[in-house]
């Protein structure tokens, strides 16, 4: 008696797959595919999420499906798509997923120079500005005198150019 029949295991192996493998999992993932959405900066995150819904889904990576998907995961980020489609305009799913990524890398690394910088103040607009323009009253407006003593800490120990040149000086009372 054989025990190992190729005929019965292959009808072993379909019955087990009708009663339980997931008959609307790649409906679900096109769904989720469709309802997915870029949150920054979480661009890894939002990339991989997308590609294993696109495997779950049975799309093809390189489709213009896919790109079209990919793309509409960034629909409410247009200035991330503004930048994805300057020229050369990138052609593949690949060379759009480099892209992006270059994109969101650049726009964290600005905003963590923007963060830690000394006195960084956001761009205001209009006349919100902190400092007197013109012949305003001051206000109490004094810029602040800085010193070795109170200098902050980004200003300290910093070679400060001087001009050391003979032009520099002042002539003495009684010379002219």
């Amino acid at each position: 008696m054989h025990h190992n029949v190729p005929a019965v295991w292959i009808e072993f192996e379909q019955a087990f797959r009708e009663k339980f493998v997931d008959s609307t999992g790649e409906l679900r993932a096109r769904n989720e595919l469709d309802k997915l959405k870029f949150k920054y900066p979480e661009i890894d995150g939002h990339i991989a999420k997308f590609e294993d819904l696109i495997v779950k889904a049975n799309y093809n990576l390189a489709s213009q499906e896919a790109i079209n998907l990919f793309l509409k995961g960034f629909s409410h980020s247009r200035n991330l798509l503004d930048k994805v489609f300057t020229p050369p305009v990138p052609q593949t799913y690949e060379a759009m997923k480099k892209r992006m990524v270059a994109i969101v890398k650049s726009m964290q690394l600005v905003n963590s120079i923007a963060h830690n910088a000394p006195n960084f103040r956001p761009f205001q607009r209009g006349n919100q500005s902190r400092f007197p323009q013109g012949n305003q009253p001051t206000q109490g407006f004094a810029p602040r005198q800085v010193n070795s003593s109170n200098a902050p800490p980004w200003m300290r120990n910093m070679p400060v150019p001087m001009d050391t040149s003979n032009r520099a000086c002042t002539p003495r009372q009684g010379q002219t």
